[in-house]
Formats: C-alpha cells, sequence, structure tokens
C-alpha cells in the first residue's frame, strides 16, 4: 500500500510538472509579441531569452554551489539533446512560418506527440495502451482546430515545420537516456540553455542579423521570457520526464498552445472561432484521458 501511495504521489507530481511546463512554455507570446511588432529579428530574440536564462541558472546554481562540472560523456550528450534537439527546435519552426501560414505550422507543429510515441516505441520498445493512443490522436485533433487558419501549404514550409517536429519530440525522448537521466536535472537543464544561446549567437553572427538592445521595456519582456517560459519550463519538463515518462508529457504539452490561445483572447483581444472552441474542448478531454490513466 505505501508502495502504491508513493508511485501515485510520484505520477501525481510528474502530470503536475508536465502541465505546468506546458502553460509556462504557452506564455511567450505574452512575452514575445511586443518585441517582434518592433522589428526585432528571430535570431536575437532567441539569444536574449536563451543567453539571459542561461546565465541566470548558472549564477544561481554557483550560489548554491553546485557542482556543474561534465564528463567528456555527458558533456555529449548534453550538447546534442540541448542543440541538436531542443535548440534547433526554434530555429526551423520560425523558418516554416516563412513559407506557411502560422497557424498551420503550429497545429502542424504540435504533432510532435505522435513522434515521440513512435520513438519510444521502436528505441526503448514501451508498450501503447489504447487509452493512450486514444489521448495523443485526440491530443492531435485539438490542437489542429485550435491552430487551424486557412492558407496554403508551401512544400519547403511543410519541410521545416516536419523537421521541427521531429527535433522536439527527439529531445523528449532523448531526455530518457541513461546519462541525461542520471544527470543533476538543473545542471542538465543550465547548459542546454547555455549552449542553445551559442548555437544561436553563432548563427546570428554568421547571418549578420544579431542586434544589440538595451530598450528597458524589451530587456525586460526578455527577463521574463527567459526565467518562466524557458527556465522555469525546461527545468520542468526534464523532472516531468523522469518521473511520468515521454509519451504522458508530450500529450500534456499540447496545454502549451491552449495556453498561447488563452493569452490571445483575453490580452490581445483576439477571437475564436466556434471550430477553435471545439478544439480547445478536445485538448482538455486528452489531457484528462492521460491523467487518469490507471498504471
Amino acid at each position: 500500500m505505501r508502495r502504491f501511495l508513493r508511485w501515485k504521489m510520484k505520477r501525481v507530481k510528474g502530470l503536475l510538472f508536465a502541465a505546468l511546463s506546458a502553460a509556462t512554455f504557452g506564455l511567450i507570446p505574452l512575452y514575445a509579441n511586443q518585441a517582434i511588432l518592433d522589428g526585432v529579428n528571430n535570431e536575437t530574440i532567441l539569444v536574449y531569452r536563451y543567453g539571459i536564462a542561461g546565465l541566470v541558472y548558472a549564477l544561481y546554481l554557483l550560489f548554491r554551489r553546485v557542482d556543474m562540472r561534465l564528463s567528456t560523456g555527458e558533456l555529449k550528450e548534453v550538447i546534442f539533446a540541448g542543440v541538436g534537439c531542443y535548440g534547433i527546435t526554434a530555429f526551423f519552426l520560425m523558418l516554416s512560418y516563412h513559407y506557411m501560414p502560422t497557424g498551420v505550422a503550429t497545429a502542424i507543429h504540435y504533432f510532435y506527440p505522435v513522434v515521440v510515441a513512435l520513438l519510444m516505441h521502436f528505441v526503448y520498445k514501451e508498450r501503447l495502451g489504447w487509452i493512450v493512443n486514444l489521448g495523443i490522436w485526440l491530443a492531435i485533433a485539438g490542437v489542429a482546430l485550435l491552430s487551424w487558419t486557412p492558407g496554403d501549404v508551401n512544400w519547403w514550409g511543410l519541410f521545416f515545420v516536419l523537421v521541427s517536429t521531429l527535433t522536439y519530440g527527439s529531445y523528449i525522448v532523448v531526455l530518457n537516456r541513461p546519462v541525461l537521466k542520471r544527470m543533476n536535472p538543473d545542471v542538465l537543464t543550465c547548459y542546454a540553455l547555455l549552449f542553445t544561446a551559442l548555437f544561436y549567437l553563432l548563427l546570428g553572427g554568421v547571418q549578420g542579423k544579431m542586434e544589440f538592445i538595451t530598450r528597458p521595456r524589451f530587456l525586460l519582456d526578455m527577463f521574463q521570457l527567459a526565467v518562466l517560459s524557458t527556465i522555469l519550463s525546461a527545468r520542468l519538463l526534464v523532472s516531468a520526464v523522469k518521473l511520468i515518462g515521454s509519451v504522458p508529457c508530450s500529450v500534456l504539452g499540447t496545454l502549451e498552445p491552449l495556453t498561447a490561445i488563452v493569452i490571445g483572447v483575453f490580452y490581445f483581444q483576439e477571437h475564436l472561432s466556434m471550430l477553435n472552441y471545439v478544439g480547445l474542448v478536445i485538448v482538455l478531454i486528452a489531457v484528462l484521458i492521460v491523467i487518469l490513466k490507471k498504471k
């Protein structure tokens, strides 16, 4: 009985972390929208976002005297997960926006629970019951209805957004690797953010797009984006995957666009169609299916 209660508390904690990770990640439009409207390019926003997040996190860990040394094996794993999966996701997703409507691209990107489920099944031999499969497909259908906007799909845009789906799904799965699961979650998250910032800094420098901006409003927005939608979100995701696994985390990740849409309605005075409301209800049903699923 005591063992069952421990497992139950661990699962509740993992589900809560995954939901909070998704919700805080969905706050991105609240802090990034003004910078985009002011004409700041994507590379500069991403450098400030991940750079501030990585530096703030590193200072916090150094203040707590956390051992941040990495072995050669850990360094390779963190670079692969942080840059090769987590870091380049935003790059390819934003690249797809240049070729296709953002609503369509966003809907396709949130097909990543399928990528996670397939990778967990074929790589880790994880069995997926019909309840989990139902939750996955309901979540995808709901996100599609939430995010869909009319428009023609450009093949280059489709290619780039599918790459973003693959890389983000891979990141959630890669967190299951033994080396990363043994690492201190704080150290793993901090280095993932720092390496991602370095990646975008080099990319922006090569492209000649890097800007140095000191406007107080921009810096405040980037700080909030870094702390809430990056540090907190990434850290909670790492802990959630350790507690409940990749597949439930990926389904709960569909709360991200839901949060973004709620902010759009109440903060930016955007309007939802009946189809969008149907999608919202379907996403909530999908999340409840995963939460209520028995072991």
